[in-house]
């Protein structure tokens, strides 16, 4: 599995964050949320390897998604810190993983197309 979770430095813009969140998941609470980010836990998690043929047959990028809900949460002033299987990481690492995670579905489509022709 490829992990990536997320922590959010508590400050007085915690509601506009959670709003952000459950925009892009709404299965915690937001009680929970907010508990999370008030002692400093993980506040959400996105498996890089999730997978759901509805979401593709409908063209969705999870991935691309949660990307942008973390851009969202910069913008809103969040001080983030993004961990990857428990281990800090960059954001330009977190981009770097995504790019190469496309580059290896295309490759695969290709191979798919080619092998089908």
């Amino acid at each position: 599995m490829d992990i990536i979770q997320l922590k959010i430095e508590k400050d007085n813009s915690v509601a506009s964050y959670i709003k952000i969140i459950r925009k892009f998941d709404d299965s915690l609470s937001v009680g929970t949320m907010k508990q999370r980010i008030d002692n400093g836990d993980f506040v959400i998690g996105f498996d890089l390897e999730y997978y759901d043929a509805l979401e593709d047959i409908n063209e969705i990028d999870r991935k691309k998604l949660f990307r942008q809900m973390i851009e969202e949460l910069c913008q809103a002033g969040a001080k983030i810190s993004i961990y990857q299987d428990n281990e800090k990481i960059s954001i330009d690492t977190l981009d770097n993983r995504l790019e190469t995670l496309d580059i290896i579905s295309q490759q695969v489509e290709n191979d798919i197309d080619r092998e089908t022709q």
